[in-house]
């Protein structure tokens, strides 16, 4: 017997000196890499929210100049050749594969002023949820991306908070928006003008098994996109000169926005805006789509729901694709504005496979709950009014 077969030496395969396999049905923490069950909803190590997968938002790290590869930079510019420096936000994907976007400078600004952040909740169990934020800064105001980053992240991380604690999507998108609200207000209090101060739109979904609650302020939009043919339709309603002669009847979305001023927002979030609640409807899908929450850097190319669920129609096949193929098609439309496309699967979880999806005639929604059942309403404050509101166009 060598010495290395003795007993109690840390020998290979021997069951005295190696540490027990982990139960088979166990997994790793993503935060602290402890063992967890998969009935787990937390981490016991860490406290980490095992039932929550999130988007993160663009890095810092300093990138090479685009032009000649330069790393040196001061004031924002490169010491080398003078161009502005690039940045980890002028272009960012993400993928969560039920929910995948897309934000992109686009080909005439200078910096990419919009943000998106998106989540997945309690996926692989009965009740899953998508969450998606969607934020366009005001170019008319200083440093927009600070304040479209800061109502992304602090929406988001409201609503999964509200949603794992059993409260319902529309109270909580309002409370969410409002929240968000207040803290790009508070921004203001770090420039000399108030007026001049960060300030941004914001658009949110929130898709559950038997709705789509949708939230905004602003000129960021959400679409419904169906699967099989069916009705593709805008969800929400913009906050813009534009917006109230399309709401009235007044006139085609074509013709309203080839008139001057048509882009003007009579909403936002920041100093100086307008104390009304924030917009919240509730939408019950008769089938599968997706939902598309995006800036108008897309949909000032692409209005038409029924064109946008054309266009996506590939998201069958993965989301992180259809999106990048959207942010394309602004792109090669002009790129004139920031573009950020986020899109989502309806019901909250992955297709079985893109031509089971197509042939599906229709999904068998479970019994809608009381408060999924205000389909296409407008919840005019916290209080629960809920006017009647016919102001969406298919």
């Amino acid at each position: 017997m060598t010495a290395a077969e003795l007993p109690g030496n840390p020998v290979s395969g021997n069951p005295r000196t190696q540490e027990p396999p982990a139960p088979p049905d166990t997994r790793a923490c993503s935060s602290c890499g402890a063992q967890v069950l998969p009935s787990d909803g937390y981490c016991e190590e860490c406290g980490a929210d095992l039932l929550v997968r999130r988007s993160t938002p663009p890095g810092s790290a300093t990138l090479p100049c685009s032009d000649c590869s330069g790393t040196a930079f001061t004031d924002g510019y490169c010491d080398h050749c003078g161009r502005l420096a690039p940045s980890p936000r002028d272009h960012w994907e993400r993928d969560l594969g039920i929910v995948a976007g897309v934000s992109d400078r686009g080909l005439r600004h200078s910096r990419n002023e919009d943000s998106m952040a998106f989540a997945v909740i309690g996926e692989g169990t009965e009740y899953p949820a998508s969450v998606v934020v969607v934020c366009d800064g005001v170019s008319s105001s200083v440093d927009p991306q600070r304040a479209s980053q800061l109502a992304a992240n602090t929406t988001l991380d409201y609503l999964v908070r509200a949603l794992r604690h059993g409260e319902p999507a529309p109270a909580s998108t309002s409370a969410a928006i409002e929240t968000a609200q207040q803290a790009v207000a508070g921004l203001a209090e770090e420039y000399r003008d108030r007026a001049d101060a960060p300030s941004c739109t914001i658009a949110t979904a929130v898709v559950e098994r038997g709705r789509v609650t949708v939230g905004w302020v602003g000129d960021s939009r959400v679409y419904w996109l169906a699967a099989n043919g069916g009705t593709s339709r805008r969800l929400t309603d913009d906050d813009t000169w534009a917006g109230q002669l399309i709401a009235g009847g007044a006139v085609n979305e074509a013709e309203a926005y080839k008139a001057p001023h048509a882009h003007a927002i009579l909403r936002w979030l920041g100093p100086e805006a307008p104390p009304e609640p924030p917009h919240v409807r509730d939408f019950a899908p008769e089938g599968p789509g997706l939902v598309l929450a995006c800036s108008d850097g897309l949909w000032n190319y692409v209005w038409d729901a029924a064109d946008l669920a054309t266009l996506a129609g590939e998201g069958w096949d993965g989301l992180a694709a259809a999106s990048a193929s959207l942010t394309a098609v602004a792109l090669n439309s002009g790129g004139q504005d920031n573009i950020t496309t986020v899109l989502a699967y309806y019901p909250p979880t992955a297709p079985p496979a893109a031509a089971a999806a197509a042939a599906a005639p229709t999904l068998q929604l479970p019994p809608l709950t009381e408060t999924a059942e205000i389909a296409s309403t407008d919840i005019a404050s916290s209080n629960g009014t809920v006017p009647s509101d016919e102001g969406i166009e298919p």
